[in-house]
Parts: C-alpha cells; sequence; structure tokens
C-alpha cells in the first residue's frame, strides 16, 4: 500500500501537544532559539525544528508552523515537559506569550496529490520527503487513509524522527537524522550552534544514521569489523525482499554503496551501506521507477499491468517523452492505433524534436488506411531528422571548441606545474596536478608516473587514488584499479573526505 501513497495521496492523523506563540517577537524568538532559519519560511508553512543545549545535543523537536504573527508548535507528546522547560529557559524579556492549547489532533495530506486538496485552512509543508497539507480540521473521509504501521514504516526507512517523541536521545545533533532534516547550515547563532558548526565543518559525526541492507533480518545491537566496533542497528524492516537495518555507522564506514563486512551476534553478515532517505519524494525518481516496471511487463507481455505503469510514470512527471513513446508503441501493438496516434501527439508537445513520434504516428496512421495522413507524417519526420543532424553538427562544433579551449587551459597548467616539478620534484600538487590532466587526456602510462609519485610522497592524499585507479584502468590493470580504489576509499574515509570515497566506490562497482 506504502507505493499508492507514494504515486498518490493519502491521509493520516497525529495528536501534537501544541503551543501557540503570539507577539512581536514570536518569530524572531523561535528563529534565534531553533536550528532552522524559522524567518525563510513563508506563511502558512510548517517545518521540523530542533531545539539545542549550549553543547549542541537536543532537548526538544516539534514541527513549527508559521501563519501570520503567529507560531504554532506541534509537540510529540513525550516531549512536552522537555519543550516546555526549554522554552521557559530562553524566555526573558522578549515580546512574546506562550498559549497551552493541550493535545489537539492534527491532520496530514501527503503524497504527489496532496496539493489538489489544497484550501485556506491548510498548511504546506515536508513529511518523509513527500509535499504535505497538514490542518486541524478533518480532511475528505473519501481519502485514503494511511495506517499506523505503515506510517512508522515509512518514518523508519526514510530516517525521520518519531511523531510521539518514543524515540528520542539527547544526543549532539550531528549524530542524528534531524542534522539534515531540521538544521539550515548558513542560519546564523542559536545555542549549540558553534558546536554543531565546528563538527560538521571538520570530519563531521563520528557516527551517524545510514542503512544497512542485507539479505537476512539483523537483530538490535552492536556490529564489529575486526574486534573493532562502527557502530550499533537500531532497527530492521524488510522491503521488497530485502532487509534494511537503522543503524548508527562510523565514519569510515558511512560511504554510500560499500560493501561492508561486519559481524553482529556472532555471526559474520555482508551489507551494502545506504543513505537516506530510502524512498525518494522526487516525482521524476519515481516516474523512472514506475517506467523501468512497466518496461519490464511489456517484455512479459503484460500489456495491460505496462499501460496503467506508463500512465502513472507520465501522470507524475508530465514531460517524460521516453514513456509517451513506449506507451504509443505498445498501444500500437495492441491495434489500439487511435488511441496510440493521441499519444504521439501529446509526445510531439513533450519533445517537438521527436523523429519517432512522427515516424510512429505514419505507420499508425497507414494502419487505419489514411494514407495521405500518414505521408505527411512520414515527410515530417524526413524534415526533422535532417534537422536533428543539423542541431548534432552544431553540438559538435561547440564539442570542439571547448576541447580548444580546454587543451589552451591545461597547456597553461601543465606549465605552471612543470616549473614548480622543476624546484621541487616531489611536489604533490604539482603531481597531482599534472597526473589529473594526463588522466583527462587518457594519456595514462604519463598519468600513473606522476600519481604514483603523489601517494608515495602523501600516503594520505586521498583524492589521488581516484585518478591512479582510473590511470590503472585505462593501461589496463583491472586489478591493480581495483586495489587502488579499496585502499583510496579506506584512506579517505577515515579523512571524513566522503565525495572521493563515493566516487571511487562507484568506479569499482563499474568495474
Amino acid at each position: 500500500m506504502l507505493e499508492n501513497y507514494r504515486y498518490s495521496v493519502g491521509s493520516f492523523e497525529i495528536n501534537f501537544y501544541t503551543l501557540e506563540l503570539v507577539g512581536s517577537d514570536s518569530f524572531d524568538f523561535i528563529n534565534k532559539q531553533s536550528t532552522f532559519n524559522f524567518k525563510t519560511l513563508p506563511d502558512n508553512n510548517f517545518h521540523l525544528l530542533s531545539f539545542l543545549d549550549s553543547q549542541g545535543r537536543i532537548e526538544f523537536y516539534c514541527w513549527g508552523v508559521k501563519s501570520n504573527n503567529t507560531v504554532t508548535l506541534l509537540i510529540p507528546e513525550m516531549l512536552k515537559a522537555k519543550s516546555i522547560s526549554r522554552l521557559d529557559k530562553f524566555l526573558v524579556s522578549e515580546d512574546v506569550v506562550i498559549n497551552d492549547l493541550g493535545l489537539k489532533r492534527w491532520y496530514f495530506i501527503i503524497g504527489p496529490k496532496a496539493m489538489q486538496f489544497q484550501n485556506n485552512d491548510y498548511f504546506f509543508g515536508n513529511i518523509f520527503e513527500e509535499n504535505a497539507l497538514l490542518s486541524q480540521n478533518e480532511f475528505d473521509k473519501k481519502l485514503a487513509r494511511i495506517s499506523y504501521d505503515e506510517i512508522e514504516f515509512w518514518k523508519d526507512l526514510n530516517g525521520w524522527p518519531d511523531f510521539k517523541g518514543s524515540d528520542f536521545t539527547a544526543e549532539i545533533i550531528n549524530n542524528l537524522r534531524l542534522y539534515d532534516l531540521s538544521v539550515s547550515q548558513n542560519k546564523g547563532c542559536y545555542p549549540g550552534q558553534e558546536t554543531v558548526s565546528k563538527i560538521a565543518t571538520r570530519r563531521g559525526a563520528a557516527y551517524s544514521p545510514a542503512l544497512l541492507v542485507t539479505s537476512k533480518f539483523q537483530k538490535q545491537g552492536p556490529i564489529f569489523s575486526f574486534d573493532k566496533k562502527i557502530g550499533d542497528i537500531e532497527k530492521c524492516r524488510e522491503w521488497n525482499g530485502k532487509f534494511y537495518s537503522s543503524a548508527k555507522l562510523l565514519r569510515d564506514f558511512r560511504v554510500e554503496g560499500l560493501n561492508l563486512q561486519f559481524e553482529a551476534n556472532g555471526q559474520a553478515i555482508s551489507a551494502v551501506v545506504v543513505y537516506y532517505p530510502l524512498f525518494s519524494g522526487s516525482n521524476e525518481l519515481k516516474a523512472n521507477d514506475l517506467f523501468y516496471e512497466a518496461t519490464e511487463a511489456f517484455k512479459r507481455d503484460e500489456l495491460l499491468v505496462a499501460e496503467k505503469l506508463f500512465k502513472q510514470a507520465i501522470e507524475l512527471n508530465p514531460v517524460f517523452a521516453d514513456a509517451y513513446e513506449s506507451l504509443g508503441v505498445m498501444l500500437g501493438r495492441m491495434e489500439r492505433f487511435s488511441e496510440a496516434i493521441e499519444v504521439m501527439d501529446q509526445l510531439t508537445k513533450v519533445d517537438p524534436s521527436s523523429v519517432l513520434a512522427h515516424t510512429n504516428k505514419s505507420l499508425f496512421l497507414m494502419k487505419l488506411g489514411k494514407i495521405p495522413e500518414a505521408e505527411n507524417e512520414k515527410s515530417l519526420a524526413t524534415i526533422k531528422s535532417f534537422q536533428k543532424f543539423g542541431d548534432e553538427a552544431k553540438i559538435k562544433e561547440k564539442i570542439d571548441e571547448e576541447k580548444k579551449h580546454l587543451e589552451l587551459e591545461w597547456a597553461k597548467r601543465e606549465k605552471m606545474y612543470q616549473q614548480v616539478i622543476e624546484i621541487d620534484a616531489d611536489d604533490t600538487l604539482a603531481n597531482y596536478g599534472l597526473g589529473s590532466i594526463a588522466v583527462e587526456r587518457k594519456n595514462w602510462a604519463s598519468a600513473v608516473s606522476y600519481l604514483e609519485r603523489v601517494v608515495k610522497v602523501d600516503p594520505q592524499y586521498s583524492v589521488a587514488y581516484l585518478s591512479l585507479g582510473k590511470a590503472y584502468k585505462g593501461c589496463g590493470l583491472i586489478e591493480l584499479a581495483a586495489s587502488t580504489w579499496k585502499e583510496g576509499i579506506s584512506i579517505a574515509a577515515k579523512k571524513g573526505d566522503l565525495m572521493p570515497a563515493n566516487q571511487m566506490q562507484s568506479e569499482l562497482q563499474q568495474l
């Protein structure tokens, strides 16, 4: 059922302990006290907020609603006492009155079609990476209701905090998924901000959340690698035949796509590291998933299933040219030629340069015996083919110009690096620069000589391992490329250089 809500719409209700802040300083007070830049939030919107102590540890979280001159805080029931204590402690002379509204029932509408239900009673925001509406007024009872178990499942696999506060831990926020969900990176001062920024701009949190994908269910508890504790599994969920464990993972191993071997409960486990959220809220990505599912159904000759999936993909992404083309071809195979022609017309609107839209339409018109119309479409296909060739020539010309510009830039940088090498043959920056240019030019042997010197002089130069692995691969030394990237991943992860670590992991997977 979860996919239905992600592709369409669903609703659920939650009881929140509700505080209303009124007064001329309400917005400013919340902005100074919370991790989120509340002033940037548009009116009639809501967002997740966190409130910290001076050491950056979380004291409570809530959903903040902004409306006119009023701030409404929706606080998980179990965090009621903590929230009141925290707000009272910092409220000194501001023009702010806190009205305790008690426990109130709030209603959410969530999913791509949620905005169709928007009216003046609803606030706009985001839950589980999906667009959502929020209101105190009960919504249309015809809307599909999302069960509590489904909400918990969705919450866990996307790493969102509990609506009741049952999973609350007074940790430094950098160690929690709340850091991603409720912290504005360039926001000014708030209690604990100095600690949070210091951790973020250095190596990041020592332990922070990720998902471990395994073939078997994993119990809660610590996990080890070579007798060293590298994290804790907190919860495990099954989805589509795989098991996803919410884990606090040591930074050295927190590399997306990493094939991780560890021990837990006396057993050797193989897992793949995946970042949160598991379920994307992007309509384009969801449409892609549906498109591939439809394509597989098409291959199995399950045409009605494929039709439904192609249409869902188009509904989520109305400019999805490949989905229109595939749907039209499939309808043609089903001899539903009039419908197929309509889809090809839609494809032409989405992609005016499409040659296949006219080619296919010509074929379908021919099947209906409309010969003159079919010939006209065939002519249009020919014209657009010539236009496309012309466009491709222009693109090639532009690429050639960019290559010339790039060559001039490389030559300029090479000259500078060579001057440095003449003074110091072991200069890592100059050798790395020359090696990287050689990789771009696919001068693999030359690249190897420069980059090997870099890692020999400075074995911690993590990004050099990425380029050196590419150079080895270019030379056909596949095993050496793989071992270089593995070593580079380990070094980069320990330094907190996650970008080159992820790139090297990606390269390994493509070998």
